[in-house]
């Protein structure tokens, strides 16, 4: 969040309460206006919005989560220069989901006794240098000097204070959540991503087929050799075919239309290469490739180291989801928001 949103939003944490009733023309009693029910000497200066098994949530508390959270800001930066009051309306509509996000997060730091885990100076202090270090600038006292003149993040104790806390989140979910991502479903994301938009190889197919007798698959073996051998040499391959009495008509495959195995090795050919013999359910086949087609789709072996860490980030993002609905369901949570 950058900008106006900055300026309007660290207002909006500062004055929250009092600027979004006026906005709503409620009644009620805010957190710096004297409240009529207490007396008019009384003066309320935070109030309860949630209670957490036996922790208090602070309205404080929801006012400078909100300007944390990326997703609450992501939303107000869909408004298209908003005025204060649009800006503010958006802000009021978020604060439930703000405060889901700071539930969940009491829960997941309620946990770490349990698991002895716990953030050190050291830890708080290499985090800071790498977040220097990522924004470009000279070191932890010079982003010190950002935090403090944005004004976004409160003080620079209350900024360590919830970078300590992300430091604690993420060694308790890497030891909660157990994420793994297979071969295969890297490869079936590959394939329906790609399609018919995936490169296709344009090949001739020698068949030979051989039944479970080690005897007769050996035999066949050594036949599919000779004809690699013979291709490879330069040999016609239709005067082959008729030899082996085989049709072997040029056809057109994709990754999706082989088995892994077979589509590894044919899709990292080229054009006029032989491949094989290579086994399949009947016996063995021997491939001539007649022709590369290729897409802008990347390649099997280029895309997927991309499409594992995009899987992992979906699954480590369920995983998330699932811990928090667990804790939930076993937690008193008592919303007064």
């Amino acid at each position: 969040m950058s900008g106006c949103y900055s300026v309007q939003v660290r207002v909006i944490a500062r004055t929250a309460a009092v600027s979004l009733l006026a906005l709503l023309g409620v009644g009620a009693t805010s957190l710096l206006a004297p409240s009529e029910a207490a007396g008019e000497d009384a003066v309320v200066l935070d109030r309860i919005v949630a209670v957490v098994n036996n922790q208090i949530l602070l309205e404080s508390d929801l006012d400078l989560w909100m300007v944390y959270d990326e997703t609450i800001g992501a939303e107000l930066q869909k408004l298209q220069n908003p005025t204060e009051e649009q800006l503010l309306r958006r802000f009021v509509e978020l604060r439930p989901q703000g405060l889901d996000e700071l539930i969940a997060r009491t829960l997941l730091l309620g946990q770490a006794p349990q698991f002895n885990i716990a953030a050190s100076e050291s830890e708080v202090e290499a985090y800071l240098q790498n977040l220097a270090r990522n924004a470009g600038l000279g070191g932890v006292p010079e982003l010190k000097h950002a935090v403090e003149e944005s004004m976004r993040y409160g003080t620079w104790a209350q900024y360590r204070y919830k970078l300590r806390e992300d430091i604690i989140i993420y060694q308790l979910e890497a030891m909660l959540i157990n994420v793994a991502v297979s071969d295969q479903q890297v490869l079936d994301r590959y394939r329906a991503l790609s399609k018919s938009e995936e490169a296709k190889l344009e090949v001739r197919r020698f068949v030979f087929r051989a039944s479970d007798n080690p005897a007769e698959r050996d035999a066949v073996f050594k036949q599919a050799k000779a004809v690699v051998r013979r291709l490879s040499a330069g040999e016609d391959p239709e005067a082959l075919a008729q030899e082996l009495e085989q049709e072997v008509d040029s056809e057109e495959i994709g990754r999706s239309s082989v088995s892994r195995p077979i589509g590894e090795r044919l899709f990292a050919a080229k054009a006029g290469d032989v491949v094989g013999p290579l086994e399949s359910g009947q016996g063995y086949l021997v491939f001539l490739i007649d022709d590369v087609i290729t897409s802008d789709v990347l390649g099997f072996d280029e895309a997927k180291e991309q499409l594992r860490a995009m899987i992992l980030d979906e699954v480590r993002d369920k995983g998330r989801s699932d811990l928090r609905q667990q804790l939930r369901a076993r937690a008193h949570v008592d919303i007064r928001l």
